[in-house]
């Protein structure tokens, strides 16, 4: 067994003290298990196809997450406590009816990367624009028409943004390739089938 991962809620529970990891992919979860709080030196969390629905505001508590997976979760909605996670660096949303994401997300200044590919999003929190560590960008299939206007703490070192399958007017891809000049701009898919 390893004291620094886990792959039940049993067992990390056991090794509290030292499980660093947990990862519960494919464990079938439904509903987001209480003594998860409780593993305050959790780094890593992984409750991709995890049936959530919600996230609990005291997921908070655990500020030492730097990656957390919330992918395929049926997350509906998601708490603007997550931008208290302020160590996190990669946030994986992708493949929920998320129809918006908290402005706190623009707290998230070690964030570098956030997948947020088939969510729903309509439009995206202004604040989202200011991450000043944030590399990758997947926001593909959703209904965005356009990004935050104010996109200078992105434009720093964001280096690819995935915009395939949204609604976005030439005009605007313009404009965000020019806010972005350093950025590679992805609007469609490519010969290697981005998808």
């Amino acid at each position: 067994m390893d004291p620094l991962r886990a792959t039940t809620v049993a067992e990390a529970v056991a090794q509290s003290n030292t499980v660093q990891t947990l990862d519960l992919f494919y464990r079938r979860l439904h509903g987001f298990p209480p003594e998860i709080l409780t593993l305050k030196n959790l780094q890593q969390l992984n409750l991709r196809t995890c049936t959530l629905g919600r996230v609990p505001d005291e997921l908070a508590t655990l500020s030492q997450l730097t990656r957390l997976d919330l992918g395929q979760t049926g997350l509906t909605n998601l708490s603007p406590a997550v931008g208290q996670l302020t160590r996190l660096t990669h946030l994986w949303l992708n493949d929920n009816p998320l129809p918006a994401l908290p402005r706190e997300i623009g707290t998230l200044s070690q964030l570098q990367y956030l997948n947020a590919d088939r969510t729903q999003l309509t439009e995206l929190p202004q604040e989202l624009g200011s991450l000043p560590n944030l590399k990758w960008l997947r926001l593909n299939h959703n209904q965005l028409t356009a990004l935050p206007a104010e996109m200078s703490g992105l434009a720093k070192n964001l280096k690819v943004l995935y915009l395939i399958g949204n609604p976005i007017p030439e005009q605007e891809q313009k404009r965000i390739r020019s806010c972005l000049p350093g950025c590679n701009v992805i609007f469609r898919a490519g010969p290697s089938g981005e998808k």
